[in-house]
């Protein structure tokens, strides 16, 4: 055998076999297949792989039926994923609710879960605040339940349901709704009448709640017995009041810088009456029935214990040197004094085209010291003063379980108003 074939035989011996002809084997002329090993798995292994099929599909399969009824109800997809992340498909699915403006909360995660269905009810152009779900708070307190609530906001704007917390409380509160509806073109935040009558003077009455305090309500609901007097009561100086005139020394002391402003831009008021003591409005009362009768004087003047006058932070002003003037509203003073007060630490306690809610006709000489900060809060929310009590100040009921949580308390905070309208 030549070198040469001894050398193609030893390549023969090692030839390379390729792996896809690696399960094929030569015998004599045959070719012959060989068998592939099939891997085995245990049954313990089958079961696992359909017990986590089995999971699958119970979780992808109702989440998908779930998907598609929100879809159903008006979701988009975004939002689906929102609700999702939030923990509130079976809430929706279950109540059926949607509307514009809550899938837009939802999809800014700026939902408060506690008013959930609120939102259902509301435009995205309407919208929602903390201040909406104080007045929710307070009026449940009042006493209205749910349905009337959002009965109230689906059809009233804000400064129309503030009033309810002064009124009594309504049974029916689609004869209100109507009522302010029917009023739109011609009452406003500054303006606000209606037809039918709301409040019902001297029912129901409650002892102020907080006689010590210089913001306490005095109205046609709370009122004052006959044995309090002013906190430091003080004689007026002649500069600022007629004589024998009396305030509390802190609304004395702002009565002075009040004036003292005035005159430095050439205006020029006093003070005609200040504190009057319970006896003191008793007498005047009873003067004003002998003469206009009961229902008039109702209008015009309080009764004993439930007069501003008697807490000793209470003006009726007249301006000074202005000659051939009817009334106080047509002065420079009351253009002055109106508009200035808030600075000094007082408010118009009773304006005009707010009579339905204070229940007094307007009364452009009568002010009510508050201190600045209070009263430039009231001048800025537009509200009446009862208004404004009711809804930031006043006590919750019972054991305060209608109080919102504390998160709202401190967004809708009174003295935010003060810090907007410095912003603006």
């Amino acid at each position: 055998m030549t070198e040469v074939k001894k050398k193609r035989r030893k390549r023969r011996k090692y030839k390379l076999v390729l792996p896809w002809k690696q399960n094929t084997a030569q015998t004599g002329n045959k070719t012959v297949r060989r068998k592939r090993r099939r891997l085995k798995l245990k049954k313990e292994v089958w079961y696992a792989i359909a017990g986590v099929a089995a999971v699958l599909l119970l979780i992808l399969v109702p989440r998908a039926m779930d998907n598609s009824k929100l879809k159903k109800l008006g979701y988009k997809k975004d939002e689906i994923a929102a609700i999702r992340e939030q923990k509130l498909t079976r809430t929706l699915l279950e109540n059926e609710w949607y509307s514009p403006y809550l899938a837009q909360a939802i999809k800014n995660n700026s939902l408060d879960k506690d008013y959930l269905e609120l939102y259902t009810v509301v435009s995205p152009e309407r919208g929602l605040s903390a201040q909406d779900f104080l007045l929710y708070n307070r009026l449940l307190d009042k006493g209205y339940v749910d349905k009337q609530l959002l009965n109230l906001f689906k059809n009233l704007k804000y400064w129309e349901m503030t009033p309810l917390l002064v009124f009594d409380y309504q049974y029916d509160e689609t004869m209100y709704i109507n009522d302010c509806t029917s009023h739109r073109e011609t009452n406003s935040q500054d303006h606000f009448v209606l037809d039918g009558n709301y409040y019902t003077f001297y029912e129901n009455t409650l002892p102020v709640d907080d006689v010590s305090s210089v913001d306490m309500l005095v109205n046609k609901t709370y009122y004052l017995d006959g044995s309090y007097l002013p906190p430091q009561l003080t004689d007026l100086s002649i500069q600022y009041a007629a004589t024998d005139r009396q305030l509390a020394q802190t609304a004395a002391d702002a009565l002075a810088d009040w004036c003292n402003a005035g005159r430095g831009v050439g205006v020029t008021f006093y003070a005609t009456s200040a504190y009057r003591s319970y006896e003191s409005q008793e007498t005047l009362y009873r003067n004003y029935v002998g003469v206009y009768g009961e229902a008039q004087t109702d209008l015009m003047s309080a009764r004993p214990g439930f007069s501003e006058h008697q807490t000793g932070y209470t003006v009726d002003i007249a301006a000074t040197h202005e000659d051939d003037i009817e009334e106080f509203k047509d002065t420079l003073a009351y253009r002055w004094t109106s508009t200035n007060s808030p600075d000094y630490g007082w408010i118009l306690r009773y304006p005009e085209g707010k009579e339905s809610i204070t229940g007094y006709e307007f009364e452009s000489w009568h002010y009510r010291y508050l201190g600045v900060d209070l009263a430039r809060a009231v001048a800025a929310s537009g509200m009446t003063y009862d208004e404004f009590y009711c809804l930031y100040l006043k006590p919750w009921n019972g054991e305060g379980e209608n109080k919102p949580k504390d998160s709202i308390l401190e967004a809708s905070d009174w003295h935010n108003l003060i810090a907007a309208e410095t912003a603006e």
